[in-house]
């Protein structure tokens, strides 16, 4: 019988959940978890490899940058946490950078009270409604799918323009050894947004990116402020990240209501 589209989209889902999960599998064990060919498995891996999520090896695949909408609510009591404590920290006139990462642009939820502009290549952000006094400009830029982020000349170009007061960056990994994403294109966007900051650098990191490093380091730890994760987070490598490094780490808990 013929597989419907339906139930293609949802095996490739939960075999990219898989990956984010574990970081590397094989074709032989994501056949045996979905009962499908390992051919079936193969087209399923090119799918995600050509979005550039994956990088396929032989026998299997590693996860390069996780691209599946995170409908986990737990998560998301911690990103909103992580964003809240972040928007304690603006302050009237602010121009702020976001990057692309989807905490970060939660920040925008919690900004009230003040007048403050974003500069963002997060083409999300289209979807938000800031509160009064807050303005979202973006960088322009081809618009990079799935994850919706703007790159190329044209935002350096942009953010090239600007000097912005306080940066919140969100990352794929965060180690001793520095920041990282598993996108190529998104490594100038992030280095440009924190060279051309004179204020506070902030990385926004939830606990499951702790100890993680991808293949495009963007920056060191020297280069940051303030790491703001929450309670879940490895505190051996924070230890160790505060040991080496001279940054600030704030741990939050889980935000009670996910609604704002």
């Amino acid at each position: 019988m013929k597989t419907s589209k339906a139930e293609v989209e949802k095996r490739r889902i939960e075999i990219m959940k898989e990956i984010e999960e574990k970081t590397s599998v094989s074709v032989e064990e994501l056949s045996a978890k979905f009962e499908v060919s390992p051919v079936t498995i193969r087209r399923d891996l090119q799918y995600w490899e050509d979005k550039g999520a994956i990088e396929k090896n032989y026998g299997g695949a590693t996860l390069i940058q996780a691209f599946v909408e995170d409908k986990d609510y737990d998560k998301k009591r911690y990103m909103r946490a992580i964003a809240k404590k972040a928007a304690e920290m603006v302050e009237d006139d602010d121009v702020i950078f976001i990057n692309s990462s989807r905490t970060a642009l939660m920040v925008v939820d919690y900004i009230k009270n003040k007048r403050a502009t974003i500069i963002t290549n997060n083409a999300r952000a289209i979807n938000y409604t800031p509160a009064a006094g807050v303005s979202i400009i973006f960088t322009g830029g081809e618009v990079k799918f799935p994850k919706n982020s703007m790159t190329g000349e044209f935002a350096i170009s942009t953010l090239n323009s600007i000097t912005a007061n306080k940066c919140f960056i969100g990352c794929s990994g965060l180690s001793e050894k520095g920041i990282s994403t598993g996108l190529m294109k998104e490594t100038l966007i992030n280095k440009t947004m924190l060279r051309r900051t004179k204020g506070k650098r902030v990385v926004l990191c939830d606990a499951g990116k702790i100890g993680l490093r991808y293949n495009f380091d963007y920056s060191n730890l020297e280069d940051i402020d303030l790491i703001i994760t929450d309670v879940r987070a490895d505190d051996e490598v924070l230890d160790n990240i505060a040991r080496i490094h001279d940054v600030t780490i704030h741990k939050v808990e889980p935000i009670r209501n996910t609604t704002i």
